[in-house]
């Protein structure tokens, strides 16, 4: 078995849950998640199956569309609602405009410190163990990208986001700085994952439903294709014998390329496949497709990445 899971990850559920749950129910060993969910947390958790575990790398860098609650007034040592509450501060009248402002501080690249309670190491030691004997120490500040911020709800203390951000965002750090920028503090209380990529929520699969499908022998027409679940990344296709040299790591020449689906410039990654056998490699194209294909044309056109077969 060899694909994707589009799964509904349920609340009090570690992503190593899920993963452990599924080797246990289809005896595979070879099963990975594509980026962890708190436990607290719901939503999208895509599981790499078989050789599916091969692109997983490339699925943890997808954009990721969250829905969050901001609990304001109060913060928590853990960013979220799992935490114990550090300081509760008065809220007062906060409008939306007020809101919106601080917000749009927080769009675009910025940084953030991750939380002591995260996996991030420091010196080869998780943060969240140094956190649980009462250690905070200096973090590094990372890049991330928030693209999109909407406020939807606002009832009493809590505010509803909508946020689309790269990876590596903390939606608790998030929370947890818009607090301070209104100088009343706030935290995470509660978090769904609603998309990632093209992976949306309302397609996904709750654990009891996949069980319902193993038991029917019905669970493999629910995987994804690894071709499919990176059909962003233009696709090249070949033949033989230029199929044996990618399958040992080999670049491709211009002029060995069949057909180009899609478009891309130097350096984008692209999918490289054979049209019976489906996809063979990731490999990263060097010139723009618009120049590809030409007989005759011997330059190399795509070095390999990763050899998937």
């Amino acid at each position: 078995m060899d694909g994707i899971l589009n799964i509904d990850k349920p609340p009090a559920w570690t992503s190593h849950d899920v993963v452990a749950k599924l080797r246990r129910l289809l005896k595979i060993r070879r099963i990975g998640h594509t980026g962890t969910l708190d436990p607290a947390a719901t939503g999208v958790l895509l599981i790499c199956i078989g050789k599916a575990t091969r692109v997983a790398e490339y699925l943890v860098a997808r954009e990721k569309e969250y829905r969050a609650v901001l609990r304001l007034g109060e913060t928590t040592d853990t960013q979220d609602g799992t935490g114990q509450v550090l300081e509760r501060r008065n809220v007062g009248t906060i409008t939306k405009p007020q809101l919106q402002a601080v917000i749009n501080q927080f769009t675009g690249d910025i940084f953030q410190i991750p939380p002591m309670y995260s996996a991030v190491k420091i010196n080869g030691v998780p943060l969240y163990k140094l956190a649980r004997t009462g250690q905070t120490v200096p973090r590094p500040a990372r890049p991330v990208h928030i693209s999109h911020i909407s406020i939807g709800d606002i009832r009493g203390t809590d505010v509803m986001l909508d946020v689309t951000c790269s990876k590596g965002t903390y939606l608790r750090t998030l929370c947890h700085d818009i607090g301070e920028a209104l100088s009343i503090g706030g935290h995470m209380h509660h978090l769904t994952r609603l998309r990632v990529g093209s992976f949306q929520r309302n397609h996904s699969l709750t654990i009891n439903t996949i069980e319902q499908l193993h038991q029917e022998q019905r669970l493999e027409s629910s995987l994804y294709r690894t071709d499919d679940a990176l059909h962003d990344f233009p696709a090249i296709d070949v033949i033989e014998p230029t199929v044996t040299r990618v399958q040992h790591g080999g670049g491709i020449r211009a002029e060995e390329i069949t057909a180009i689906f899609g478009s891309g410039k130097p350096g984008t990654l692209v999918r490289i496949r054979e049209p019976h056998r489906g996809l063979l490699a990731i490999g990263r194209l060097s010139y723009p497709t618009v120049e590809l294909g030409h007989h005759g044309d011997t330059r190399l056109a795509v070095t390999i990445e990763k050899v998937l077969v």
